[in-house]
């Protein structure tokens, strides 16, 4: 008879969710190389392999970070429309080394054995639905073009902080008719 699987426990449910608050706090708080491993486990009271125990692997531990960060902007920001993406892209660049951790993760994305891939796989999906909602049917070219355009754009501004990555989306969304006029810029 083969022993039944015992689930995860409430303490260590805890636990790893309190290591992903630490990781996603550090990455809000660093410059753009992010937060070290070694600095993360410091933050969350354990050794490296400690917080690798609760993940299985680093990759894991930061596509869980993206999908923390994702739900908490999702949270503060309504993205159905346009003032709250603006205000979502505004508070981005506030915090580095989380583009620079979307960045990195967006191109190991392109091995389909990465965490990352399925990730950015229900990302794209969801992102290219919701510009679709807000622009109406028919625009799938049009929201392809914006997405690449901002992560696009968010490469460019690891580069060269000066990039102004609102205002280029801003009169993108205008060049590709999807809205009128010359928006204000936040």
């Amino acid at each position: 008879m083969a022993k039944a699987r015992r689930g995860p426990y409430s303490k260590g449910i805890a636990r790893r969710a309190e290591i992903l608050r630490v990781a996603l706090e550090a990455y809000q708080a660093s410059g753009r190389q992010g937060p070290s491993l070694k600095c993360i486990a410091d933050h969350a009271g354990l050794t490296e392999a400690g917080v690798l125990h609760y993940f299985g692997s680093k990759d894991e531990l930061l596509v869980e970070v993206l999908v923390a960060r994702d739900r908490e902007y999702a949270e503060k920001y309504d993205l159905t429309t346009a003032e709250g993406t603006w205000a979502l892209l505004a508070h981005t660049a506030q915090t580095p080394g989380l583009v620079k951790l979307f960045v990195d993760m967006t191109a190991a994305a392109a091995d389909p054995a990465h965490p990352a891939h399925a990730f950015m796989q229900r990302r794209t999906s969801a992102i290219l639905d919701l510009i679709a909602r807000r622009y109406g049917p028919g625009k799938e070219w049009e929201a392809r073009v914006l997405l690449a355009a901002a992560e696009g754009l968010q490469i460019r501004w690891l580069r060269d902080p000066s990039t102004d990555v609102i205002g280029d989306l801003q009169r993108l969304t205008v060049a590709l008719g999807l809205e009128t006029g010359s928006p204000e810029p936040l």
